[in-house]
């Protein structure tokens, strides 16, 4: 069996994830078991599931393992299932229900928008809310959160099984600034209980029982984020193989391939010498890798992107079908994607062609408050654009998009490969992109299929815009290499590579 490590499998994920899902697709069409296992607590994972054509077979995170809830038959929980007394008072408001003991509230009740329970919370005489819990999308509690009355701080954590037992339990300590988890107490599903210091070490005991399960056979663990499920991984007691996959430059300032490590996974020694394989997903970033590491540790570059055979066999959409002088970019809304500087370049080919429009996918950092989406929006504002240019937020259906666009733009600081780029090609959408390490300069050949114009450079990035649009016979050309490129991305040519450095290595 092989298993694909990641964090979190949210509605909106990241390009990661994609590509995790697109291997694991790639992997079940060749016959080849694998499984998607994600570390992060996530109610939601099972409603994500068919969101990208997945099934509960797809998935696995530690608290479905322990929960025994890998699999499980949804239903809808409703206010009629809580143990609410009697003489308690039920108040419909907007989307759930109020519970009063006389005057004083006691609780109040979330929906889905199936009508099934959402959250739960709880108050004290004082008012105070003392408590939370949250429902699984299967429709049973799934967590509970007790909280300080104080300041409201998070103190206590307990997760359970739909019969209402508690299988872990996370307390946490209030220190300057911060409030970590200082102990969890976890019970695995042979009933033996474990006292752990982070949930890392949860998901290597999930990861062990999983290859205690596959029997005889030795499984293979690919962690496709570093900074999350590497070191769980290599943690790992039992006899495995054990998979590093960078999809993202492996040191800190983006030009210097000799500035410091990224990750501990590579940068600690005695942890790099117990990975049997790195990938990269370049060639040009494995060979820099291998100066740098000087490791025994084999290096190699499988692609990241897979083009299904569907898509590459999909009919060709002309640009006289498409919206004329629509421009796409496909983006996370955050400091590294630059588009600031995507925006200002449009800003300096719409004075030119008036016809041109742009469309923004992708989502901001609720972490920092949106701090970087607001910016992107009044920058918008500020240049009189919002006619032309808008935020469309995240979507599942980029086919839709890309087979009415004429363009694709990049403007990240820098890119292990670019999903976004691969995926405008297979639908006949050509790019301009700036040239960072390492994605775009592998995807993109001038004139072909694209152009890279010089890092930051906003004013050469505007005038490859402005002479793109001037030339229809180029924008016909550009469509067309832009098909032909997405053909070294098949499923067959991916899956050579995989079999020669991981499958029958």
């Amino acid at each position: 069996m092989y298993y694909f490590l990641s964090g979190k499998l949210a509605a909106n994920s990241s390009g990661i994830e994609h590509a995790q899902i697109k291997r694991l697709k790639l992997f079940k069409q060749k016959g080849v078991p694998a499984k998607l296992a994600m570390r992060e607590y996530n109610r939601f994972a099972h409603r994500n599931l068919p969101l990208y054509g997945l099934d509960d077979d797809d998935y696995v995170n530690p608290f479905d393992f322990f929960a025994g809830t890998v699999s499980f038959p949804a239903k809808v929980a409703t206010v009629s299932d809580l143990p609410i007394p009697d003489d308690y008072q039920i108040k419909e408001i907007n989307n759930g229900y109020e519970v009063y003991d006389g005057n004083r509230k006691t609780m109040r009740i979330s929906l889905f928008s199936n009508g099934s329970i959402d959250t739960i919370d709880y108050f004290n005489a004082d008012g105070s809310h003392t408590k939370q819990d949250f429902y699984d999308t299967r429709g049973f509690k799934s967590m509970a959160q007790i909280y300080d009355t104080a300041d409201g701080h998070l103190i206590y954590e307990q997760l359970f099984r739909p019969n209402n037992t508690i299988f872990c339990e996370i307390s946490y300590e209030r220190k300057p600034k911060v409030y970590p988890a200082t102990n969890i107490q976890l019970t695995d599903t042979h009933g033996k209980v474990h006292s752990l210091m982070n949930s890392g070490q949860a998901f290597t005991i999930m990861l062990d029982e999983l290859n205690k399960q596959d029997g005889e056979e030795m499984s293979t663990f690919i962690s496709d984020r570093s900074n999350r499920t590497n070191v769980p991984m290599i943690n790992m007691k039992t006899p495995a193989r054990k998979i590093e996959h960078f999809h993202s430059i492996h040191y800190r300032n983006y030009w210097d391939p000799s500035s410091p490590l990224s990750y501990s996974s590579i940068s600690n020694n005695d942890l790099l010498s117990k990975t049997d394989i790195v990938i990269t997903p370049s060639q040009r970033q494995a060979d820099d890798m291998k100066k740098r590491l000087r490791t025994q540790v084999p290096v190699v570059a499988i692609p990241v992107g897979i083009v299904p055979d569907e898509q590459l066999n999909a009919r060709h959409i002309p640009i006289s079908e498409r919206i004329p002088g629509k421009i796409v970019a496909i983006a996370r809304l955050f400091p590294e994607k630059r588009l600031a500087d995507a925006i200002n370049a449009f800003a300096k080919a719409y004075k030119k062609n008036s016809t041109l429009s742009f469309d923004i996918y992708g989502y901001g950092n609720g972490g920092d408050g949106y701090k970087e989406e607001k910016m992107l929006k009044q920058l918008v504002k500020d240049l009189d654009l919002e006619n032309v240019v808008e935020f469309k937020g995240y979507t599942q259906d980029t086919d839709s998009v890309y087979n009415s666009a004429e363009l694709l733009l990049l403007t990240s600081t820098f890119e292990g490969f670019s999903l976004a780029i691969l995926e405008a090609q297979s639908h006949g959408v050509p790019a301009i992109s700036y040239n960072i390490n390492y994605g775009p300069s592998d995807l993109v050949q001038n004139g072909k299929n694209g152009f890279l114009v010089p890092n930051g450079n906003v004013n050469d990035l505007a005038v490859k815009i402005e002479d793109y649009f001037a030339n229809p016979e180029l924008m016909k050309q550009l469509n067309e290499g832009a098909y032909e490129s997405a053909k070294r991305f098949s499923s067959d040519n991916v899956w050579k590579y995989w079999e020669k450095y991981v499958i029958n290595a």
